[in-house]
């Protein structure tokens, strides 16, 4: 996760200035009309609402055949064939197969890749395409590698790419029209110019291959698979089956966890994501481009409401103007490929219903806490019923009777789970944790999972660390109890100043950064390394919590 994020921050720190704030509303297209005519598709391309059934929702084999050197160079083993399987069972109809060819590219002039390699990509893609997926193949990583030198060294890098591309299409030539290629992924380091022109000419090789290749479907973004790039700057090649592709990460800081934003969803928030992507289908969609969100999601621990809000929304509106949304999944987030489970099965539920244009109803919260000690309550639960109706609450296979163990409000959008029944999950269980999952079915959509959880305030192991400034190795191991609250963010100040302890990196803010700062793993804190080596006086590192106003206090005094 950490490598894909690295290829991404930049371009979404200046994203997250550039985000408007204006809401609109107007008519807009449903999955498989318009509110007006459509124009006509180019001769021959699958038109948007066709490639959407048949690729809608879609997934990504992130930081695998990706991996820098090679596979399982990163965090996940080589994959294996029942993974399609069940990426299969889970409902997705598509997957992204990112590839990094560079460690396998031999020299000039002729550049070849290395055969073992090229059968191993051949491999995973027909375990994909056996399994009636659609599947995307792409140059992934070669962006950043060497492809980027493309502003400096044009004929170059267009005669090792155009080689390249050579070999892959002409080994791929005969698959089904069910495989499409992706020139490149986030093409960086040149002009739009320079760009435009080494898709057409990848594009033209491609086409020259035969077999299949002279229809396949063949995908082409703008600089770096930015969404401003593609509407501003991009040239569609002069081509009947090209599909346009973007990424979306936005807003970065909640996305990554960044900056100490944990939550997303205002109305106000959620305006600004259709503003986002309504642009691109009145730019190319309505005009018969079909459009791929090659990536999208969330790469922090973010608030479970939040995430699962955040989620729908891109997807549902990606359906809704017609798009195709591809989930990252970078083997850490989502789908645990060795466990074969789902992290946030709600989550992959969701993305699933909202991917075929099923409306999902949203729980609030997801996360129910009860503080130790305290008398308890009657607590309430929002709904956001999207059209849904409320069928039932279930604890396991026990359905929850309305009336005693909760009440449903007329208009259905409030739920009050009564003091009696919650009483009754924490009876003769005074530790800290999750006491039960609380499941709400509805008529259509995604269920939704309420965790019950009982906590107390964390206790750290101890509170005060001394650190060498010339002899920092390795992260910090903060050894905790975290008894049933959930790390949320990180700020850190310097005592004798009280400004941020990364002020020359990030000066507006004393909030770390997820995963590139800070972490748990296994009920412990950690600061990273990275951070220890920034400072250069004694600081001090609030761990915020969930539930909100709950926090862990950590000295960290400095010597030379």
């Amino acid at each position: 996760m950490r490598k894909k994020r690295l290829t991404l921050c930049l371009k979404s720190i200046i994203l997250l200035f550039l985000i408007m704030g204006t809401a609109f509303s107007a008519a807009v297209p449903n999955a498989f009309g318009t509110s007006g005519e459509v124009k006509a598709n180019k001769q021959g391309l699958s038109s948007p609402a066709d490639l959407l059934e048949n690729m809608s929702p879609g997934w990504n084999l992130g930081n695998t055949l990706d991996a820098v050197p090679t596979e399982g160079s990163w965090n996940n083993p080589p994959v294996k064939e029942h993974t399609f399987d069940d990426i299969r069972d889970a409902g997705f109809r598509s997957v992204r197969i990112p590839v990094t060819w560079d460690s396998h590219i031999g020299s000039a002039p002729d550049y070849t890749i290395d055969p073992a390699w090229m059968n191993r990509v051949e491999e995973v893609t027909d375990w994909a395409l056996e399994r009636n997926f659609y599947v995307v193949l792409n140059i992934h990583h070669d962006s950043w590698l060497w492809i980027s030198r493309m502003g400096n060294s044009q004929q170059e890098t267009l005669d090792k790419l155009g080689k390249v591309w050579g070999q892959i299409a002409e080994r791929f030539q005969h698959k089904s029209e069910r495989l499409l290629f992706e020139i490149v992924n986030e093409p960086t380091g040149m002009s739009a110019y320079q760009l435009n022109l080494l898709n057409r000419e990848m594009l033209n090789i491609i086409r020259s291959t035969g077999g299949n290749n002279d229809r396949r479907l063949v995908i082409v973004g703008g600089l770096e698979d930015n969404k401003d790039e593609l509407l501003n700057s991009f040239e569609p090649p002069d081509d009947d089956r090209i599909v346009l592709t973007y990424h979306y990460y936005s807003p970065w800081d909640y996305v990554s966890n960044w900056w100490g934003r944990t939550t997303w969803g205002a109305a106000k928030e959620i305006a600004e994501m259709e503003q986002d992507i309504r642009p691109v289908y009145e730019t190319f969609v309505n005009k018969g481009y079909p459009v791929i969100i090659g990536e999208y999601g969330t790469l922090g621990a973010n608030e479970n409401h939040s995430k699962r809000l955040y989620h729908d929304t891109v997807v549902r509106l990606a359906h809704k103007y017609q798009m195709i949304p591809m989930w990252w999944d970078n083997g850490n987030d989502q789908f645990d490929r060795m466990a074969r489970k789902w992290r946030d099965p709600v989550v992959k539920d969701m993305v699933i219903q909202a991917g075929r244009g099923v409306p999902n109803a949203i729980i609030q919260p997801a996360d129910l806490f009860i503080k130790k000690g305290k008398s308890i309550g009657d607590q309430t639960t929002d709904i956001q019923q999207n059209g849904n109706t409320l069928t039932g609450i279930y604890r396991q296979s026990e359905q929850l009777q309305e009336g005693s163990d909760y009440t449903v409000a007329d208009d259905g959008k409030t739920v009050k789970i009564k003091a009696s029944f919650l009483k009754k999950l924490i009876a003769g269980s005074e530790q800290p944790g999750t006491k039960a999952q609380l499941t709400f079915t509805f008529d259509k959509g995604a269920n939704q999972v309420m965790d019950v959880i009982l906590y107390d305030a964390p206790k750290l192991e101890k509170s005060e660390f001394t650190i060498s400034q010339s002899a920092v190795d390795g992260d910090l191991k903060i050894p905790a109890s975290l008894n049933g609250t959930k790390l949320a963010t990180v700020k850190g100040v310097v005592d004798s100043t009280g400004r941020p302890v990364l002020e020359d990196v990030w000066s507006w803010t004393p909030y770390l950064n997820y995963d590139e700062d800070f972490y748990e793993k296994d009920g412990d804190l950690y600061l990273r390394e990275r951070v220890l080596k920034y400072l250069k006086s004694d600081s001090t590192f609030t761990f915020e919590m969930w539930p909100k106003g709950v926090e862990a206090v950590v000295k960290v005094k400095v010597t030379p």
